[in-house]
């Protein structure tokens, strides 16, 4: 049987409606007017210039995607007035000052898990939106990566500038970015509350970024909703919790109620290394569900992993930090709780 060439006038024709459709797609990921305030990352890492290189980055990527960002001056000016002093979180009463004074629709906020020159240049990032209408997680994700990840046969490739890693890290932060929420099944989504992770390691804040590791992955899967960190925060203030890690049933309740959420998460980072010498990075996760309606334990788990755990041979498939480690957890931990029955 012949096979007829196709002319070429007609490959440029499906190419130009190809090109169209996709132009068409991605305009519907930016809602025309849609502006968003761009929270400063809380700096969990121990280079205090971490955040300003990061949010310049993590700026100028949103604009190039064709976001209208609150100009800086409006927005400290508003932290300023409103005595707001983290900007990883948001409460709900925060968020709708903001669209009243400011017209914001979104927010977006995270953290900088990490940022090193030393040695293996090392970046990790947190990130995730908060639709200011419906206080409602729209969008989250974790990257992270060292220097050598990049490297090919012969060592080339490696990356030996921590800024240079950075552009790298937040292009991969954001290349998933969307303000339209992913299509979940109401029926079969359960609303989760996470509470702030205890931190037994001797890494400080490493109890904080295991929190916002965990509602990244609770975003990402499909039985799961979190609700906003910030708003959490704002019950435990109310309510008086003062132990990470501890909640009494009384408590559940009143958080159940006051947050509408089913479950509750209880987390614990029971070590967190980023490894020396010939020693790889190491993380302990555990966690435990509380089914908040009924006020009952419904599931726990716990996890260690090092960054050698996932060698297939040589060095293919090493995990070169610490975050990275505790993302991989993350992700093991949340798929043996999808397996929950409620």
């Amino acid at each position: 049987m012949k096979i007829k060439k196709i002319p070429l006038y007609l490959l440029l024709l499906t190419l130009c409606f190809a090109v169209v459709a996709a132009s068409a797609a991605y305009s519907a990921q930016v809602p025309q007017n849609m502006r968003i305030a761009v929270f400063p990352f809380e700096n969990f890492s121990e280079e205090k210039n971490a955040p300003a290189n990061v949010m310049r980055l993590v700026a100028q990527k949103m604009r190039n995607r064709g976001f209208e960002l609150l100009d800086e001056e409006n927005l400290n000016a508003f932290l300023l007035k409103e005595r707001v002093r983290c900007t990883g979180y948001v409460s709900l009463e925060l968020a709708r000052k903001l669209k009243e004074e400011l017209r914001v629709d979104a927010i977006l906020m995270g953290s900088v898990n990490a940022f090193s020159n030393a040695g293996n240049p090392h970046v990790g990032l947190s990130a995730r939106l908060v639709r200011a209408s419906d206080f409602r997680i729209v969008w989250a994700n974790h990257a992270a990566a060292t220097g050598e990840d990049s490297v090919g046969l012969l060592g080339l490739g490696k990356i030996e500038d921590v800024e240079r890693l950075a552009r790298e890290v937040v292009d991969e932060l954001l290349g998933s970015f969307s303000v339209i929420p992913p299509d979940k099944e109401s029926e079969s989504v359960y609303r989760i509350a996470v509470m702030p992770f205890q931190n037994r390691s001797k890494v400080r804040n490493a109890g904080k970024a295991a929190t916002y590791m965990f509602i990244v992955k609770l975003f990402k899967s499909e039985r799961f909703e979190p609700f906003e960190f910030g708003e959490i925060r704002h019950l435990i203030v109310d309510l008086r919790v003062r132990d990470k890690g501890e909640i009494d049933y009384e408590r559940t309740g009143a958080i159940s109620k006051s947050a509408g959420v089913d479950g509750i998460i209880l987390g614990t980072v029971e070590e967190y290394s980023a490894g020396t010498g010939p020693n790889p990075p190491e993380a302990a996760i555990s966690a435990r569900l509380l089914d908040a309606r009924n006020e009952r334990l419904l599931w726990s788990d716990s996890v260690r992993r090092t960054g050698d755990d996932s060698i297939l041979m040589l060095d293919w498939g090493r995990i070169r930090s610490a975050d990275s480690v505790t993302d991989e957890i993350m992700s093991k931990i949340v798929g043996n709780m999808e397996k929950v029955r409620w």
